[in-house]
């Protein structure tokens, strides 16, 4: 796995979320930052047009764009326009993803008149409405009303709904479209994934898919980046950095997936509300998501410390948030670290270490080759900590070291005594 590693190749996904901007022409400027951020990809939620619900994932026509978005009156024009904008990212040196949504449609799309065999029916004969877990909702269970769920698996018409979809994904390639995130990815038959993915990188060998695959158990997760997904969504988000699980998750994923990281998403509360806007938390987290995996991805507004989560329904430009803070130069560097060791542009050994001190938490990334090492040191408290990195080094026979990037920490003495203040944390690559 990963053995033509390139620096080119690691994913550093910027989300574009449309409905905080408007027309596509209004996009440009915030694309321009990411790049500037070291961002590669640009990932753009849903932008078909919608069902009546208004719901981005809501998909009432496959093949006809969000006016809201793509203003031209024929579908060629909008193609066109997409088609611009894709252009112009790839000049600013960012690749463009889109959501396929291929699970469900909304309620009132033509397909759930004209091709009901493609649908699950109820024992009533209507079409099923998907849903799924919710501790919030009354029963512990949630239904979409606005949605209709796919048979992709089961449908008597099988054959012909799944060229459907690769129209689909042909459509959004002959746009210069290169990514694709797959979402609900598990519900999902991988015979589907296999022929799309399949059919996509014969068209264009630099296609990538990348699997939204986050609440599905480990199994299903290594059977998606089995079926060919190039990434799949990881949890680190909601790692607390006490206890085990996500470091049992990478081990069980070490050399069969590349994971993709985030700090927020657009189906998360921002983090600067969730936090309070604590800066070093923010900071130290998006070290953490930026470097512990293969790729990272941030939404429109984290570098500015965004408090509203966009809502898939209500969300207008009206809304765009101004800057609580400037983070920018700070992912920038970030990001410039992680082009620049391949230690911390992979999913590979992970293993926890004794810091010398219960507040910190010292990590070990190793490449799958064993030719590079780094080591991730964490304060977990909002008070500062000492730690005899000397020590630590001598246990793990490494010298010298070199330091890579601090965030809120200062050098180590001459006694080798490194201080994280609040919430900080270092990266250092080992060899």
């Amino acid at each position: 796995m990963n053995e033509d590693w390139k620096p080119t190749g690691i994913p550093f996904i910027y989300n574009v979320f449309p409905s905080l901007l408007g027309t596509v022409d209004k996009w440009l400027p915030h694309v321009e930052r990411a790049a500037e951020m070291g961002f590669n990809w640009i990932f753009v939620n849903p932008i078909h047009l919608t069902g009546a619900s208004g719901s981005l994932y809501a998909i009432r026509d496959y093949f006809r764009f969000n006016p809201a978005f793509f203003p031209a009156d024929r579908f060629e024009s909008q193609k066109a326009q997409l088609a611009g904008f894709v252009s112009s990212c790839r000049e600013m040196g960012a690749e463009v993803m889109v959501d396929l949504v291929i699970n469900h449609t909304a309620y009132d799309n033509p397909l759930t008149r004209d091709r009901r065999e493609w649908f699950k029916l109820n024992p009533d004969g209507s079409i099923k409405n998907p849903g799924a877990r919710d501790d919030r909702a009354p029963g512990g269970y949630v239904v979409w009303g606005d949605l209709s769920e796919i048979d992709n698996e089961h449908s008597r018409d099988r054959d012909r709904l799944w060229e459907y979809w690769w129209s689909v994904v042909e459509m959004y390639l002959s746009c210069g479209v290169r990514g694709f995130r797959c979402d609900a990815a598990y519900q999902v038959p991988g015979d589907l994934w296999r022929l799309l993915i399949e059919r996509g990188k014969n068209r264009h060998p630099e296609a990538r898919f990348f699997a939204e695959s986050l609440g599905c158990p480990l199994e299903q997760t290594l059977a998606l980046a089995a079926c060919g997904h190039d990434y799949v969504f990881n949890s680190g988000k909601w790692w607390d950095y006490r206890r085990d699980w996500f470091i049992e998750q990478a081990r069980a994923g070490q050399g069969r997936l590349s994971s993709i990281c985030f700090p927020e998403s657009h189906d998360t509360e921002r983090l600067a509300r969730e936090w309070d806007r604590d800066l070093d938390r923010i900071k130290q987290h998006y070290l953490m998501s930026a470097l512990i995996s293969s790729g990272v991805l941030i939404l429109l507004g984290f570098e500015y410390g965004f408090l509203n989560k966009p809502q898939v329904v209500h969300t207008h430009p009206h809304d765009y948030e101004g800057a609580n803070y400037d983070l920018t130069d700070f992912i920038r560097e970030v990001n410039s670290l992680k082009r620049g060791h391949r230690v911390f542009a992979e999913d590979n050994r992970l293993e926890r270490l004794d810091s010398g001190h219960d507040a910190i938490l010292a990590l070990r990334k190793t490449t799958l080759d064993g030719k590079e090492s780094g080591l991730l040191l964490f304060n977990r408290t909002p008070e500062a900590r000492k730690i005899p990195l000397a020590g630590l080094l001598d246990r793990l026979g490494v010298h010298p070291y070199r330091k890579t990037r601090v965030a809120n920490a200062a050098l180590p003495d001459e006694a080798g005594v490194l201080e994280l203040k609040r919430y900080g944390a270092v990266a250092f690559r080992l060899y």
